[in-house]
Parts: C-alpha cells; structure tokens; sequence
C-alpha cells in the first residue's frame, strides 16, 4: 500500500497535485444536494491505495454545508449537460 499522503481540499489543488503525482487520478462526481466534501473518505481510501483523487464540485455549489443550508436553492436549476460540461472543464 501506497504511502498515506494527504488530499488536497480546493478542486484546483486536487487537480494540480493530481497532475504533478504522476499517479493514475481517480474523480468522484457528488449528485444533487451533496457536496464534492461528501468523497472525502472515498478520496482518503484511493489516495491510501495510491490514485490521485479528486472530488468535483458542480457549477456554483455552496463552499459549505452549512452555506448550503442557507441557500438551498443555490442547488436548482441545474441540468445534466451543465454539470458534466463543468466537470469536463475541470479535468481537461
């Protein structure tokens, strides 16, 4: 077992250590009223067996939970389409 590395927690940092790693990245998309956060011990798991785990965010989610429980409508109106061409955006 790879050694245990900690995973970045912004999107961007994922990615950028992601690439510099050299290891085989693996992304995990959340689905609605979730937040990328909720990967986190699915990230920990993958980057203990030696992958690149990243944990997208959709287009315009809350930074927290409890932003998100603020704004709950911050999750609506949102289309498939969207959200895979943000995830695209990110990880291309």
């Amino acid at each position: 077992m790879a050694a245990t590395t900690t995973v970045p927690s912004t999107v961007a940092e994922q990615i950028e250590a992601a690439n510099a790693s050299g290891r085989t990245p693996v992304v995990f998309v959340h689905g609605l009223w979730l937040l990328r956060t909720s990967w986190k011990p699915w990230e920990d798991l993958f980057q203990e067996a030696g992958y690149a785990a990243v944990s997208a965010d959709w287009p315009d989610d809350p930074a927290s939970v409890a932003a998100a429980r603020e704004n709950p409508d911050a999750f609506a109106g949102k289309g498939v389409a969207q959200v895979a061409d943000h995830v695209a955006g990110l990880i291309t």
